[in-house]
């Protein structure tokens, strides 16, 4: 699956709190965006993300990722570290970067239009940004977000009813989908 193999690419990221001095830590939790639910078991690992590599200038505690599904037609793949990061923005860049190396290199995906710059409602991290992915008939859309603790990413994809196929992505509506999946899956640290 398409999904699976974008997520791999984007690995695991996260957040660090909304804008008060509280500790978070990023979670998988069962349901998120109200009707999406997790499909397996969520992963945990050390803090690195793309293989071996972290994000530049971010010190991590932990990184988490798991894959979603609405139906039979909705993917979602969600990844983040947690910890801290010195410039949100880069951070996110680098998070485009690799990603799409990654995926031509392993799916043969190209970017399709610009990478755009989104503040949904309900979002308090510094930066989100996403951007739409082409890989033969299916398109995918990659929504990454920082801030001071947190590095995330929300991969998503509909899938026509024959699933051969999928819908046409809505950028602003995925950003609104990962401010909403953040929001869920971000606990405050005990």
């Amino acid at each position: 699956m398409v999904l699976v193999v974008a997520a791999a690419a984007v690995g695991g990221y996260m957040l660090f709190g909304p804008s008060d001095d509280a500790e978070y830590r990023l979670t998988t939790p069962t349901t998120v965006a109200g009707e999406y639910k997790r499909d397996g078991k969520g992963e945990k690992g050390d803090g690195k993300a793309f293989g071996d590599k972290k994000v530049p200038g971010m010190t991590t505690h932990a990184d988490v990722s798991a894959e979603y599904k609405a139906g039979a037609t909705k993917k979602l793949q969600l990844g983040g570290a947690y910890g801290s990061v010195e410039n949100p923005a880069k951070a996110v860049d680098w998070v485009f970067e690799q990603t799409g190396k990654s995926l031509k290199t392993e799916t043969g995906a190209k970017p399709k239009g610009r990478l755009g710059t989104y503040s949904p409602s309900g979002f308090d991290g510094d930066v989100l940004k996403c951007q739409e992915y082409k890989i033969s008939s299916m398109s995918l859309a990659m929504c990454s977000w920082a801030d001071s603790g947190t590095v995330g990413t929300v991969t998503s994809m509909i899938l026509t009813s024959d699933g051969t196929s999928t819908e046409p992505v809505d950028l602003r509506k995925t950003a609104e989908l990962t401010a909403t999946v953040r929001k869920d899956a971000l606990t405050e640290a005990s």
